[in-house]
């Protein structure tokens, strides 16, 4: 009887609890792996130039 017991709290450890502590590690590895590629792509935004972005200001009451 002791020998079921121990074999079922082990099942019931690796069904349930070891899949929520991966969950939760590969959740917390995802979400530094995504704020490093968000502020890598926030400060190429910024290295963009206002001309090449927009094109060339025309001042159309000159041309008049």
């Amino acid at each position: 009887m002791k020998l079921l017991i121990i074999f079922l709290a082990i099942y019931l450890f690796i069904r349930y609890f070891i899949p929520s502590i991966l969950r939760l590690i590969f959740a917390d590895i995802f979400k530094t792996a995504k704020k490093k590629s968000d502020f890598n792509k926030s400060s190429d935004k910024k290295k963009e130039k206002t001309n090449e972005k927009y094109g060339e200001y025309i001042d159309y009451e000159d041309i008049d």
